[in-house]
């Protein structure tokens, strides 16, 4: 059972200087960093809103040059695209004769080197057909 005497005074007492001393070193200085926190974040909440409508204003410039920046961007692809079409059209002409020209040449190389080969072929005609009937029948003709 609980005693009434001095010791609950005592006790008493003692929890009192606690609770002045827990306030003295631990809550007041939260409670005064909560505070300086309090203040710096709505300094910077009016920093942050003051950079928003400056950043919102740099981003439609930036939008209104970037689109200027893809109109003239247009112009110089189709430009540039229309110059290199007549381009590649003259280069292209210029290397079909080159080739009409080279084909010409193989062509004719191929048929000097059929006439040749043709030629060639004709003098060996006999020894082959000995040669291949020899190696099917198994012997030698006379």
């Amino acid at each position: 059972m609980i005693q009434i005497d001095w010791t609950l005074g005592a006790q008493l007492v003692t929890f009192l200087v606690l609770v002045f001393l827990l306030n003295m070193v631990l809550f007041r200085p939260i409670r005064e960093a909560l505070k300086k926190r309090q203040a710096r974040m709505a300094a910077q909440e009016g920093d942050i809103n003051l950079m928003e409508t400056q950043g919102q204003g740099l981003n439609s410039e930036t939008m209104d040059k970037l689109a200027a920046a893809r109109r003239e961007g247009v112009t110089a692809r189709e430009f540039l695209k229309q110059e290199g079409s007549e381009a590649e059209a003259a280069r292209l002409e210029e290397i079909k004769r080159e080739v009409d020209l080279e084909w010409s040449q193989v062509e004719q190389q191929i048929k000097e080197d059929v006439a040749r080969a043709r030629k060639a072929l004709q003098t060996q005609t006999q020894s082959f057909a000995q040669l291949l009937v020899s190696k099917i029948l198994g012997r030698e003709l006379t």
